[in-house]
């Protein structure tokens, strides 16, 4: 069954070039555009999914992870003082602007952080490729990403600049920490951020990161602070989905990559299905000489399936195969593209289905096919 199936693809080597050449686009589309979507959700919650905290205690009221509203340090010592919090950190995020070597200014999103000697903060750069991060604790001390240097016009660690006229100096560089906003992420100490926004006031506070004690439920503590006025808690995985959501839903990013995709599956479903039902055409004599001699229309429908299922294999590598090469070359443009044994299986799930889907207006003709009808005329 399989050798007469492939042998029938390989008749006409030109049609089977075009249908593993549908097939292959098909799955190419819907891994890349999948992937960048998964890959923007990354980096859309990537500060959040980097920190070792258990609870992120923001304002009551905020929807947005990048753009919420500070509160002062009196909400930061009510939530140290609810029973079962070991140690808070303060994080004030906010954006300000990045004096360039050309006299221009840019944008930047500034995470502010705390740093104490002797003690690992709950968020602080990761992925650190030069320089020192512990020296944030200097006046002015920032670190930013390597993706960043053509925006920034960054080269070394030691570059010295001005963030809204406050005297900056790059004192480490990390690999692969960019903002879903596209702004570039700058980490400082939380007083050289309030230094950097003046505006903000001198105890402005985004985020409080709370360390749960050993022992005590993550979900009662979060509840206690929950009952402070104006305040509100979520785990770091609800905080994480909750910026993913907000950026999916308000965007339409998710809307967007995953109608590409589906579009990448009806152009597979059209040129797989004109081949199949082509080929059927051409061999609808043999197929009805096979009916003649005995065949069962099971048999029959093997052999089309078979056929579908190999341009679905050869297909699937190949796509999967040019998918990677997308990766990197959208790496090189700054674009993240999540490839995981996952995405792999669910689109080898889609690219049968929609193989086989394909292949049913074949296995209706010859299921409808008399075959006394090929000895006519």
């Amino acid at each position: 069954m399989w050798t007469l199936a492939r042998k029938l693809l390989l008749h006409d080597r030109l049609r089977f070039a075009v249908a593993i050449a549908g097939v292959s686009v098909s799955v190419m589309l819907v891994l890349v555009q999948v992937g960048l979507y998964f890959g923007f959700m990354n980096t859309a919650s990537s500060i959040i999914d980097a920190s070792h905290a258990d609870l992120w205690v923001g304002k009551a009221g905020n929807e947005s992870f990048e753009f919420a509203s500070p509160f002062d340090e009196r909400a930061f010592y009510k939530v140290s003082s609810v029973p079962g919090v070991e140690r808070t950190e303060r994080v004030l995020m906010n954006f300000a602007q990045f004096k360039l070597a050309n006299g221009g200014d840019l944008g930047v999103q500034v995470v502010g952080i705390e740093t104490t000697p002797g003690v690992s903060p709950l968020l602080a750069p990761w992925n650190v490729i030069a320089g020192d991060p512990n020296n944030l604790r200097r006046a002015g001390a920032i670190v930013v990403d390597k993706s960043e240097y053509k925006k920034l016009g960054i080269d070394r660690v030691g570059y010295t600049t001005e963030v809204t006229g406050v005297h900056a100096e790059v004192v480490a560089l990390t690999r692969g920490i960019r903002s879903f906003t596209t702004s570039p992420i700058v980490f400082a100490d939380i007083r050289t951020a309030r230094s950097f926004m003046p505006g903000l006031g001198d105890s402005a506070v985004t985020y409080v990161l709370v360390k749960v004690k050993p022992g005590e439920s993550v979900e009662t503590v979060k509840a206690r602070i929950n009952a402070l006025p104006h305040l509100a808690a979520y785990t770091t995985s609800e905080m994480s989905k909750r910026t993913r959501t907000y950026w999916s839903s308000r965007t339409g990013v998710g809307a967007g990559f995953f109608t590409t995709a589906v579009l990448g599956v009806i152009v597979g479903f059209v040129v797989v299905g004109q081949i199949l039902y082509s080929g059927t055409l051409q061999y609808i004599r043999e197929y009805g000489t096979l009916k003649a001699m005995g065949a069962k229309n099971s048999m029959v429908v093997r052999v089309i399936l078979s056929q579908a299922m190999i341009s679905a294999a050869i297909g699937f590598v190949v796509g999967g195969i040019l998918a990677v090469g997308m990766q990197a070359a959208m790496a090189k443009a700054n674009l993240s593209v999540a490839l995981f044994p996952g995405l792999y299986g669910a689109t080898l799930v889609v690219t049968i289905a929609m193989c086989s889907f394909a292949a049913l207006l074949s296995i209706v003709k010859v299921l409808r096919l008399d075959p006394a009808s090929v000895f006519k005329g």
